[in-house]
């Protein structure tokens, strides 16, 4: 009696990145023969890129293995670019991968390993980055200390996750989710079941940059927070009864002071406490405002992301001469 294999869909969002188009599909090539006993599908989401990635995808690709390649209308960004990915994937578990090859393939064997295990969700983690530690590394790890320590996902890796595997289960409920807006790694936190760690050395980008900037970091730390987290509200609450307190001391003290002092000083230190007070109000409209905004945006249910089109490459054709044909011959 024979098992089918698994099988296993490598996800890599990619923007203009056609000169990283050969070292995915080597990539490709390793992975399938590092792992004879699993079967892989590899899902390219092109997000939109006006420099012929999909093109060149397509012919790399071709005699290597199973592809897909999902174009999408416009750029959307990363996370919407993994969402693709998940919605297309039809593996028993999903793989996330960067297009600039920044994972060693002894990597996808712990992935692989402990899925077997019966994890459902595998964080890849940078135990050494390929970037020299400075102030975008600081960010990272202190955003994901902090994000898990105030929001609903107190899960979410404090390392910082890089990849992450999942499994059928958790593929269907994360393509079930609506998020607009969306921090993909948040929503799996948030799913639960069987969640493990797996550590791995970055490596450098061939070439190239990456093309994630302060910006779009920016906005997923807005995003995340929105999403899965009230500690916003609660800060700009708690900033607005200390700056309360303070300011009934002010005004006794502006009181006092208008007694023994120039009027000018409390006039100045009642000019203080306005600023605040009011710097204070805007910055609370500012954060209810986000959270207004982003559920008027769930609620136009306006599609994560546009397909345009869906190029398959169909995986190579066994050869004719095979020992099965032979001694079907025989």
């Amino acid at each position: 009696m024979t098992h089918a294999s698994p099988l296993l869909s490598l996800v890599i969002p990619a923007y203009n990145e056609v000169d990283s188009a050969v070292e995915i599909a080597e990539f490709y090539r390793d992975i399938l023969a590092a792992h004879p006993d699993v079967d892989f599908e590899l899902i390219v989401v092109d997000d939109g890129s006006t420099d012929g990635t999909r093109e060149a995808l397509l012919q790399t690709l071709q005699g290597v293995g199973a592809a897909r390649i999902v174009s999408l209308s416009r750029n959307f960004g990363s996370h919407a670019g993994l969402s693709a990915g998940f919605a297309h994937a039809k593996g028993d578990a999903a793989l996330t991968l960067s297009a600039d090859r920044q994972e060693p393939l002894e990597a996808i064997g712990d992935f692989i390993a402990e899925w077997r295990d019966g994890a459902d969700i595998v964080w890849g983690l940078r135990a050494v980055r390929a970037v020299k530690k400075g102030v975008g590394e600081s960010f990272a790890k202190g955003f994901s200390r902090i994000y898990g320590a105030n929001s609903d996902v107190p899960n979410y890796p404090q390392e910082g996750p890089s990849q992450i595997l999942v499994s059928r289960p958790v593929l269907d409920a994360l393509n079930a989710m609506p998020e607009l807006n969306r921090n993909v790694l948040a929503m799996a936190a948030w799913v639960g079941f069987d969640q493990r760690k797996i550590f791995f050395e970055q490596l450098p980008r061939p070439h190239g940059v990456s093309k994630w900037t302060t910006k779009r970091k920016m906005k997923l730390v807005v995003d995340s927070f929105v999403e899965f987290s009230h500690a916003p509200v609660e800060w700009v609450a708690w900033g607005g009864l200390i700056l309360g307190a303070i300011g009934a001391l002010s005004l006794i003290l502006a009181l006092v002071l208008a007694f023994f002092q120039p009027l000018g000083a409390a006039v100045a230190l009642l000019s203080g406490l306005v600023l605040a007070v009011g710097g204070m109000i805007l910055v609370g409209i500012g954060v209810l405002g986000e959270y207004v905004w982003r559920a008027g945006d769930d609620a136009r249910r306006r599609p994560v992301f546009i397909v345009r089109s869906v190029s398959d490459v169909p995986p190579p054709v066994p050869s004719s001469s095979s020992p099965s044909s032979q001694s079907g011959e025989a």
